[in-house]
């Protein structure tokens, strides 16, 4: 079992951890769970640390189109094709290496793996400016990025595999809300200051002569930040480990065998370890409604993507909205307000209503937002749709995250994490691809509302066929 995490919220027989029974109310009233996460002071330090971080993230990508753009200018690079690979690069990592991380976050610390990958995040981030100024050569960075992403996918994993060692199984759903709420705001004002920040000439008379470096200098101090918050909880604490106990034994190979032979091994190891994941997921339907509800996720996310940002940046005669880049910023800020709002409130009141259904109606009112964009054909009309859309996106996530942490055993939480790391981010690469090839034959608001519908029907077919196995409204716990 996972040791003491805090001598004020010790860990208990079933694996959670209590909070003293002066804020422990018998009957939970709306905002206590909430409210009572706010008081763990390990959960906000992590939270709070892991924010900071993420805004670093998201300067860090807006730095990399401000260079990118500053020498497309300089030294005549094809700005557009340099942007896509480096979406390849950022996704890449999860695509090669997603299941696999699983495995070894498992067997690992997990609070030493989260130090040690931002403590070289920090170190690689901060060389990208003085390696671009020296060589200008965009494919050493994409190495180097290519190794920061590596480390975020092992830091990700680990990340979201070690919550329910902070709260109790009971605060779940709100410490994800919390996570969410404050990660929404970082990602908000990453995205929005970013831009502001790798173009503020100020850095000039500090010594910084290209601006844009900047935003390299400021996500390594973030992850600093990261850093400390870590070991913060490391010092006062006694540092968990996963119970291995729960894995299931593998042969191990003999002492006096071969190199080859014990390398051999232990990769039958790791796939029967895969393999025992992939398992579990199919013969769990908690799990499995999960990664089905991926799929659903990617849809919308893809034709988005794809089919509603080129609507916007098109000019009318072209039938788009003919409002440029910065409307699909304007947009994507008032989407971000939706979610800030309802990553608050459903951690509220969350817990009253069932997290399938709330999976379920959310995707039911994002496909029927899709399907409407086309109709009113309106980028004022847009505007309100896109706040919507944002109220009812954070509770898929936190409804997602709070199901898996709720079911997957702690032994192969990591595992289970990072497979659906790859799952989202191979789906969505392969829904682009696909799209896009379908944009050569249908019109993009054509092609909205057909996705838009497609998400509508499944998620009430999903609805009717499980109605039966229980009240889908309220939770029962």
């Amino acid at each position: 079992m996972p040791e003491e995490l805090n001598k004020d919220h010790p860990v208990n027989d079933e694996n959670e951890m209590t909070e003293p029974i002066a804020i422990k109310p018998v009957i939970p009233k709306v905002g206590s769970q909430f409210l009572a996460v706010l008081k763990i002071r390990n959960f906000m330090i992590f939270s709070l640390s892991q924010s900071v971080s993420l805004f670093g993230d998201k300067l860090d990508y807006m730095a990399l189109l401000a260079m990118i753009a500053f020498f497309a200018n300089k030294l005549g690079w094809q700005s557009a094709r340099a942007i896509s690979y480096l979406s390849v690069i950022i996704t890449l990592p999860t695509i090669l290496f997603g299941p696999l991380a699983g495995v070894l976050v498992d067997r690992w610390n997990r609070l030493k793996v989260l130090i040690f990958c931002d403590s070289c995040r920090t170190i690689l981030v901060a060389f990208i400016p003085f390696i671009i100024i020296k060589t200008a050569n965009l494919y050493l960075v994409y190495s180097i990025s290519f190794a920061v992403f590596l480390f975020g996918l092992f830091f990700n994993t680990a990340r979201l595999s070690i919550i329910p060692n902070l709260v109790a199984k009971r605060r779940l759903l709100a410490a994800n809300s919390f996570m969410n709420f404050v990660g929404r705001i970082s990602t908000f004002l990453g995205m929005f200051f970013g831009g502001l920040i790798v173009d503020w000439q100020i850095w000039h008379r500090i010594g910084i002569h290209y601006s844009w470096s900047a935003g390299f200098y400021i996500d390594s101090l973030s992850y600093c930040v990261s850093v400390l918050g870590l070991v913060i909880i490391a010092a006062k604490t006694k540092v968990f480990r996963v119970n291995l106990e729960q894995i299931p034994e593998q042969p191990q190979p003999s002492s006096h065998s071969p190199v080859f032979s014990v390398a051999q091994a232990q990769e039958k190891k790791m796939i029967e370890e895969l393999r025992l994941a992939f398992q579990y997921i199919r013969k769990t339907p908690q799990v499995l409604f999960v990664f089905a509800s991926i799929i659903l996720m990617v849809i919308i996310g893809a034709s988005v993507f794809v089919l509603l940002v080129p609507i916007i940046q098109s000019p009318v005669s072209k039938m788009g909205f003919g409002v440029g880049t910065k409307g699909v910023g304007f947009v994507a800020a008032v989407g971000a307000i939706g979610l800030v709002i309802s990553s608050m409130s459903y951690g509220i009141v969350g817990h009253r209503i069932s997290k399938r259904m709330t999976i379920l109606v959310s995707f039911i009112v994002l496909g029927v937002i899709a399907a409407l964009i086309p109709v009113f054909n309106s980028f004022y009309a847009l505007l309100p749709l896109a706040f919507i859309a944002g109220l009812f996106l954070s509770p898929v996530y936190i409804a997602q995250d709070t199901i898996l942490h709720e079911i997957v055993p702690e032994a192969i939480r990591g595992r289970i994490f990072s497979t659906r790391e790859w799952l989202l981010n191979l789906s969505f690469g392969v829904s682009c691809l696909v799209v896009g090839e379908l944009t050569n034959f249908f019109s993009k608001q054509h092609l909205l509302y057909v996705a838009g519908s497609l998400i509508v029907v499944i998620s009430t077919i999903y609805i009717f066929l499980l109605r039966k196995k229980g009240n889908w409204i309220v939770n029962k716990k």
